[in-house]
């Protein structure tokens, strides 16, 4: 199915990238392989040790580390955080004695990380990097989840490079809902359930170590819907500000 047909549920295996030096890899979830314009999603593994080569790209970036620990310029990692990168700064990932698993990329995608093109923005310094956590979010979003966490959302500075955490325990499901100039992308850490295409009139089930990729304008509703709660990370890229007024975290006009 062409992404801009409807819901899409891709991975675990995906483009292999060479982003790793030592041992590791990193693949291509969601990218514009699979008609993803707005958002990249890649799945990196990094043994103890190893670290990915430095990137920068034109737009911003966003990760969330799924398991083990590092470094990322002057930020200590654990499992749970969340690092946002502004457009133009320099990264490199350095995995410690455990290893370090990561999801996340730039958005909107980085066309040099798929042709093997030099990077579209000069390099910068590391000062544009911020971190953040899953359990110190700024707001909740109900409509979402009764778990749902706003960390690396407009209201903290990320217009494209969004990452929420959302927390689904079994029988609960979204409110149904359409961004309609976003892709929403969602990775699940853990569980599994069903999304439906309300706009097409079909559902995809999913598990863990999936991406489920939502076009632009396309109604969708998230259930936990098969005996298990579902973690994930994820969301709208850019942010949807109409969403964020009508939820009441963001007050009108102030996007």
């Amino acid at each position: 199915m062409n992404a801009a047909e409807g819901i899409q549920v891709l991975g675990p295996e995906g483009r292999v990238l060479d982003l790793v030096d030592g041992h590791g890899s990193a693949r291509a979830l969601v990218w514009p392989g699979v008609g993803a314009q707005m958002r990249s999603m890649h799945l990196v593994s990094l043994g103890a040790g190893a670290r990915t080569r430095p990137q920068h790209h034109a737009g911003e970036a966003v990760y969330y580390v799924i398991a083990g620990g590092g470094r990322v310029a002057r930020h200590d990692l654990t499992e749970g955080a969340m690092v946002h990168v502004a457009p133009g700064s320099e990264y490199v990932f350095e995995a410690g004695p455990q290893g370090l698993e990561l999801i996340g990329g730039p958005s909107p995608p980085d066309p040099a990380l798929y042709d093997g093109a030099p990077a579209g923005a000069p390099a910068g310094d590391d000062t544009g990097i911020r971190l953040f956590h899953r359990d110190r979010p700024d707001v909740m979003l109900p409509m979402i989840a009764s778990d749902a966490r706003l960390v690396v959302w407009l209201g903290a500075g990320a217009r494209n490079a969004n990452m929420n955490y959302v927390s689904m325990q079994p029988g609960e499901e979204n409110v149904p809902h359409a961004h309609m100039e976003s892709e929403d992308t969602i990775y699940i850490l853990s569980g599994r359930g069903t999304v439906e295409d309300l706009t097409h009139g079909f559902i995809r089930e999913f598990e863990a170590g999936q991406a489920i990729q939502v076009p632009p304008a396309v109604e969708h509703r998230v259930r936990a819907d098969r005996g298990e709660a579902i973690v994930s990370v994820g969301g709208p890229c850019p942010a949807d500000v109409r969403m964020l007024e009508i939820a009441g975290v963001l007050p009108a006009g102030e996007s």
